[in-house]
């Protein structure tokens, strides 16, 4: 399951990455589904006080976009580097268990990092609960790793 759960967080992230990333060409695209999902969330950040418009109040603030792409690159390394320690748990179980919590924890912290408190904004308060309740139920099971 760990295995399936990354595999679905990078792809994820990646594509969230490449989006962000060319978020002008996202606007002028011809099929608008991508921009009208992303227009929705925008609006949502706008409502929170995050301001990703420029002053003209139309244009897509390209900094914060970039930002923002950058920080899905980010999260997209660091579900390499906590799968690795997944990995590991098969071989050495203790040292996959810290390789992975370690890496988890900053899938967690990075939108807070970069972001300040507005990272749980961008990212979905949501979706970082449930990364840490992983590491909550690995940690309760750590004192029965033997390996």
């Amino acid at each position: 399951m760990s295995f399936i759960g990354f595999a679905l967080a990078m792809a994820q992230d990646t594509s969230f990455y490449l989006t962000y990333g060319s978020i002008q060409e996202v606007i002028d695209s011809p099929n608008q589904t991508t921009w009208e999902l992303l227009e929705t969330k925008f609006d949502l950040l706008q409502d929170k006080g995050i301001n990703i418009h420029e002053a003209d109040g139309k244009t897509i603030n390209e900094d914060l976009s970039m930002r923002i792409s950058i920080m899905y690159i980010y999260r997209s390394i660091l579900d390499v580097l906590a799968l690795l320690g997944v990995s590991m748990m098969f071989i050495r179980l203790k040292l996959g268990f810290v390789i992975y919590a370690i890496f988890q924890a900053a899938y967690a912290t990075i939108p807070f990092v970069m972001f300040g408190t507005a990272g749980g904004l961008i990212i979905g308060n949501a979706s970082i609960a449930i990364t840490l309740v992983y590491i909550a139920l690995f940690l309760t099971q750590k004192r029965h790793l033997i390996r």
